[in-house]
């Protein structure tokens, strides 16, 4: 399928982008606001899940699932995410295509009406959120914050960011969203829901079946209501490492995490992205990659190990479980296969493997509506580009090209959390 994306500035920093498809069963809206992550960081986490929880014409969950079952089953949800050093806050929903319902009810319409009540309308009084509402949503976003030292494989990496990016907005602790979280309240998270409205950078999308113009007309009828001052949103790219820090911490764990942070090179998230993506997919991406086959397959060094390009920071960051006492042998490993691609020495096979993998991956985007709307959001700052013109970009990608990102990249952070000797499948 091709898609065909129709983009409606409705101001500044404010678009709609819709993706006309109507052989879905189901179509896909998302509401997502961007804002820089030094502005109300703990309480954009508690705020998308606070205005999905129940609004003022539906004040209990109770009354918001009863209006989703009269809507055939639609489900709402809201997420927060880190997107370079900004918060990406967003609302989404999913419902049945408009020709399944009953007597031509436009369902996408009422659906789209619903998640942007919610947006605007949450459960508030005298300038704040419903205190035991809001407390109950804290509590929880609190603990999912603390259990995360149960997942040793997400610890370790979110300790190796705090580290190699310790002095940049994208290194912001745990431990300080933490403090933050626990400090924040029922007012301060309305005043910062009254400025994400405000101050963020904002694209709908609509992917399925929707009337164009009456969708438009509900959009800048709600946002017609506040007054808007969009905030840039910038990151700070850090080219190259000046030198190398290593950390080792332990704890009580069969399999030690091994997670190596590496600079791109790259100047801002466009900066020679195909050639980057395809030489970190070549390097630790598929099962065709470099670490792949020769440190974990054929050297048997690590359970796990890959290696994946955050565009947004532009860092790359290897992860991968090993024994202990493998360490070294694994770092060196890990440095030879590297030295490999910055001499142009990997197969052709290899080359091409990467090229289909991704090219195939894109295509794969137009199978379903929730996959074109995620493609969307990356591009919620930016020019939304034809997938079929970025497959054509990693098509011009040379073997030169993979060469010239290969030697740019240099190694800032080794992070170990080291266990016990013996293997887990942890």
């Amino acid at each position: 399928m091709v898609i065909e994306p129709k983009v409606s500035e409705l101001g500044e920093k404010l678009r709609i982008v819709y993706v006309p498809a109507f052989d879905f069963k189901t179509s896909q809206i998302s509401v997502s606001l961007l804002v820089p992550r030094t502005i109300n960081l703990a309480e954009n986490i508690i705020i998308p899940k606070y205005l999905t929880y129940s609004s003022k014409d539906y004040p209990s969950p109770a009354r918001l699932n009863a209006q989703l079952e009269n809507l055939y089953g639609a489900v709402t949800g809201g997420t927060v995410i880190r997107r370079g050093e900004s918060s990406k806050v967003e609302l989404s929903a999913t419902c049945i295509n408009n020709k399944f319902a009953l007597d031509g009810e436009d369902i996408s319409f009422k659906t789209l009406e619903l998640l942007l009540n919610l947006l605007f309308n949450p459960c508030a009084d005298a300038e704040k959120f419903d205190k035991e509402k809001f407390e109950l949503i804290k509590r929880l976003k609190i603990e999912d914050i603390e259990s995360e030292i149960n997942d040793k494989r997400q610890y370790a990496f979110t300790r190796m960011i705090e580290t190699m990016c310790k002095d940049e907005v994208f290194g912001i602790t745990k431990a300080e969203i933490l403090d933050d979280l626990k400090e924040c309240d029922e007012a301060s998270a309305y005043k910062a829901w009254k400025e994400l409205l405000k101050n963020a950078t904002v694209q709908i999308n609509l992917v399925g079946a929707f009337d164009e113009e009456k969708s438009k007309a509900l959009v800048e009828k709600y946002f017609s209501t506040v007054e808007r001052a969009p905030l840039e949103n910038e990151t700070v790219f850090v080219e190259s490492a000046e030198d190398v820090t290593e950390v080792t911490e332990e704890m009580d764990i069969n399999q030690s995490k091994l997670v190596i942070g590496y600079r791109s090179g790259m100047k801002s998230k466009n900066d020679n992205f195909y050639a980057e993506q395809m030489m970190v997919d070549i390097f630790g991406g598929g099962p065709y990659s470099r670490l792949f086959m020769n440190v974990r397959e054929k050297l048997s060094l690590c359970y796990y190990c890959s290696a994946r390009l955050y565009r947004e920071k532009g860092i790359v960051v290897i992860q991968s479980g090993i024994e202990k006492d493998n360490k070294q042998k694994a770092l060196d490993e890990i440095s030879r296969q590297l030295e490999i691609m910055k001499n142009g020495d990997f197969e052709e096979k290899d080359f091409i493997a990467s090229k289909s993998a991704i090219c195939d991956s894109l295509r794969g985007v137009c199978d379903t509506p929730d996959g074109i709307d995620a493609f969307l959001n990356t591009k919620i700052d930016e020019e939304i580009i034809p997938i079929e013109e970025i497959i054509a970009n990693y098509e011009k990608v040379t073997r030169e090209d993979i060469v010239e990102a290969a030697k740019k990249m240099s190694l800032d952070t080794v992070y170990m959390l080291a266990g016990k000797e013996s293997a887990s499948n942890e």
